[in-house]
């Protein structure tokens, strides 16, 4: 199993929400706030460019001091 580096500039969210958050936490410069709803399971987090709902698949991006996320469109919500 290979480990995760948190400090990288970027990530691909895994079904690891613990391991998604420590990420995020590492870059902290790159968005205002995140919020998750444990109900939903949805993680939203808020940045300059507005707001994006986090899936598994999607890439992350702080390199520029913005967050930066593209989403995994070959993967349907469904599985």
């Amino acid at each position: 199993m290979m480990t995760k580096n948190f400090q990288a500039q970027t990530y691909i969210v895994d079904d690891n929400l613990t391991d998604t958050l420590s990420w995020l936490c590492q870059h902290q410069e790159c968005f205002d706030s995140f919020h998750y709803d444990a109900l939903r399971q949805t993680l939203i987090v808020r940045h300059a460019n507005g707001e994006d709902e986090i899936f598994q698949g999607d890439y992350l991006n702080a390199s520029y001091g913005i967050l930066i996320t593209a989403h995994n469109f070959a993967r349907s919500p469904e599985g």
